[in-house]
């Protein structure tokens, strides 16, 4: 099988190979710390509001990844082409 079907396939997950640095587990740490902070000090609705919101934002977050792949997969190729 080929490097391509094999990424298609799933059987290659590129970001699976990245190495957490440790300022990226202080700042999940924080984003953690912070978060838990909000959601015990909220009222039902306004729980309901920020969980919407971090929802929206993960969301948000994720769709930015794939973007930021998309890019550079497609930047790979011109390269090479080069």
């Amino acid at each position: 099988m080929s490097i391509l079907q094999e990424l298609w396939y799933g059987n290659i997950r590129p970001n699976e190979d990245k190495v957490i640095t440790d300022e990226e587990k202080e700042l999940v740490s924080l984003i953690a710390k912070h978060h838990e902070t909000l959601s015990s000090s909220q009222k039902n609705n306004d729980l309901d509001v920020f969980e919407k919101y971090v929802d929206c934002f993960t969301e948000y977050a994720s769709l930015i990844e794939v973007q930021t792949f998309e890019i550079g997969f497609k930047l790979a190729v011109r390269l090479l082409n080069e």
